[in-house]
């Protein structure tokens, strides 16, 4: 078993390249396999740059992109595309202050 399997739960999807990895982030690619898709900490960092505490979370397993990003208040838009953005060796400073920025519930 690797370090990244969580027993009874089915891997996540094999990344081959950058470009796979940007196709497969989709809004209900859950936090847990884009954590998995991103073992060198890349994710878990930008989730810290947007203040979010998902890497830590138990919901992780089996919480989408786009509902963690309604969870916090977050434009899922703006979060989605700060996450496709690690496939090109990103985001950008403004694309991490978009998916930052708060919006009224």
């Amino acid at each position: 078993m690797s370090r990244t399997a969580i027993p009874g739960f089915l891997p996540a999807h094999g990344v081959a390249d950058s470009d796979t990895v940007r196709e497969q982030i989709r809004g209900s690619t859950t936090i847990l396999e884009i954590l998995r898709m991103y073992p060198d900490g890349q994710a878990a960092q930008l989730m810290s740059r947007i203040y979010w505490p998902c890497a830590h979370c138990g919901g992780a397993i089996r919480e989408p992109l786009t509902m963690a990003a309604l969870r916090h208040a977050r434009d899922p838009r703006a979060v989605l595309t700060a996450f496709r953005a690690l496939a090109l060796d990103g985001p950008t400073d403004d694309q991490v202050a978009l998916a930052a920025e708060r919006h009224p519930r």
